[in-house]
């Protein structure tokens, strides 16, 4: 019994391993199978306990069959029975139709009206995919899109997700055709039924349509599913998963039939029937060429639930090893070293940090674990921008108020906002004291136009007051992490060379990486990034040392423990 218990530990066990391997991306891109090789090796353990227990089976196998066999005609009824009101259910809904109280004279003229939202709905989803076709935003990487280039995508996929809205909407309003009486008014019965069963094959159509211009690409997948600006959250995986879900296909293939029977009693407009009929043709074609999406959506809805099951976990180890430090020391760099090194930074410098001993560094790959933006005062910006011909300041505060009110401010030792950064409570404006208050601090400068740098802080400024992503994902725009804030900011002033990769199914640019790509295009003026400083930690005697570039260059290649270091 013992053996058996611990056989089936090992199951379980494995399964939970299946769980943290879909939910975390772990061997991405061939999770999925590693998921499958997992379950697969549960069933050694079950099956190996099964066999323990075949002689005890078979013993009562006779005595099992006795007192089963007579109950079999009426499992088999019940089965049936739960088939029939699962049917029943989803093609017959028990709520009553805002039409059962309307005169038949009132439904025509209801049909009449809804029938040129029809047309406005088809040719506003036509008009979506044709421009998504034409401008080939959903075939893009993500990486390359511009700041302009993703808000043009969110605003024509926030125009999609309202009309497939409004298709739900007239769906529902037909969807209890049943309750017109088809005896006394078979025309008006089957009208209401098309109109019901067109709205759904013209709203799928127009999504197979997009889930076949996004094809593979799951990072503008994931920039879609993004909420925000009007698009409610998981969107475009809503609208996919939809595509297969059983009841959806239940209604399509029942209604199908059921067109058959009544199409004869159609009176609608003949042109629009022939809409219809192509409509429904091309949706059928498409989902024959994609039979793979039946695997695939259950496999999506898997890896999702998995995702939501590990994510809280995930952030809540995160926020906890975000408060945890191992020693008790002060941190080295101090105010006053800061203040002989103010007059060296210029707004739209990156400084690069680290703070040694602290527990989040464990799961932040290589030496360099934060990022952040230096803006200067509100007088440093009108000065370094003076010669662009407006006032810096002035700008600020007609575009975003909320951060000129935040460079406005001193903390609370009275040092003024410098920073803007992304840690653990959000983007926030800092001191540089608060900000630097760390053990190693780099500075480097993007050689860009003073034009190119302004462009660069304010698309910082735009994320102000975002949150922290805890699942450090750089396709999605609501929340940021403290190299996303960097490279978002500066990818919208030019094409310096900063190229996230893919970590675990994630686009993100780790901050050490950051640095090394940094130091690969670091020289004179006329190369991408210019050397400013580099403050570097001595342990063993607890001082700062400045070192010069050529130090810079080889320090994002150090060990993560400073212990480690010479």
């Amino acid at each position: 019994m013992l053996k058996n218990k611990r056989l089936l530990l090992i199951t379980l066990l494995l399964i939970l391993v299946t769980i943290v391997v879909l939910g975390m991306r772990l061997g991405y891109p061939y999770h999925r199978w590693v998921a499958f090789a997992l379950l697969a090796l549960g069933w050694i353990p079950l099956v190996v306990s099964y066999r323990i227990n075949r002689r005890l089976l078979h013993v009562q196998k006779e005595i099992i069959k006795k007192k089963t066999r007579p109950f079999l005609p009426h499992m088999l009824v019940a089965g049936v029975l739960l088939v029939a009101f699962y049917v029943t259910g989803v093609l017959f809904p028990i709520e009553k139709s805002p039409l059962a109280d309307l005169s038949p004279a009132e439904v025509r003229n209801e049909i009449e009206v809804d029938l040129g939202n029809y047309r406005m709905l088809c040719k506003t989803a036509d008009d979506i995919v044709d421009t998504f076709r034409a401008n080939g935003l959903l075939h893009r990487k993500v990486v390359s899109l511009s700041t302009e280039e993703r808000a043009t995508l969110r605003e024509q996929w926030r125009d999609g997700v309202m009309a497939f809205h409004e298709f739900d909407l007239l769906k529902g309003k037909y969807r209890g055709f049943y309750q017109i009486d088809y005896v006394a008014e078979p025309g008006l019965h089957s009208d209401a039924f098309l109109m019901a069963y067109s709205a759904y094959m013209a709203q799928y159509n127009a999504c197979f349509q997009l889930f076949d211009l996004v094809g593979d690409n799951e990072f503008v997948e994931t920039l879609l599913n993004e909420e925000g600006e009007g698009v409610p959250a998981n969107s475009f995986f809503t609208m996919k998963h939809r595509l297969t879900n059983p009841n959806v296909m239940l209604r399509m293939n029942a209604g199908g039939a059921y067109y058959e029977l009544v199409k004869k009693d159609i009176t609608l407009d003949p042109e629009l029937v022939a809409g219809f009929e192509t409509r429904r043709k091309a949706f059928y074609e498409q989902l024959g060429k994609h039979p793979d999406i039946f695997i695939e959506n259950p496999l999506d809805i898997l890896e999702r639930a998995a995702f939501e099951a590990m994510y809280p976990v995930q952030k809540n180890v995160a926020v906890q090893m975000s408060h945890l430090r191992t020693v008790r020391r002060d941190y080295l760099i101090t105010p006053e070293i800061l203040a002989e090194t103010l007059g060296r930074l210029e707004p739209g410098d990156i400084l690069v940090q680290r703070r040694n001993w602290h527990m989040t560094n464990i799961g932040i790959p290589g030496f360099w674990p934060h990022t952040a933006l230096y803006v200067g005062t509100p007088a440093e910006l009108d000065a370094y921008f003076s010669d662009l011909g407006f006032a810096p300041m002035e700008i600020i505060k007609a575009l975003y108020p909320e951060v000129f009110a935040a460079l406005e401010k001193t903390d609370a030792d009275n040092y003024p906002v410098r920073v803007i950064e992304a840690i653990r409570p959000g983007v926030v404006f800092q001191s540089l004291e608060t900000s630097a208050k760390c053990d190693y601090l780099a500075a480097v400068r993007p050689n860009l136009s003073k034009a190119g740098k302004f462009k660069a802080l304010l698309a910082a400024f735009s994320h102000y007051g975002k949150p922290y992503d805890l699942n450090f994902d750089f396709a999605t725009d609501n929340e940021l992490v403290c190299s996303e804030l960097v490279y978002k900011a500066f990818k919208s002033s030019g094409k310096l060379p900063f190229d996230p990769e893919i970590v675990r199914g994630r686009l993100l640019l780790p901050p050490n990486r950051m640095v090394e790509q940094v130091i690969e295009n670091m020289g004179d003026e006329t190369a991408p990034f210019s050397f400013v400083l580099f403050l570097d930690a001595v342990e063993k005697n607890d001082t700062i040392v400045e070192r010069d570039a050529a130090s810079f260059k080889a320090s994002w290649a150090r060990p993560k423990w400073d212990i480690m270091q010479e």
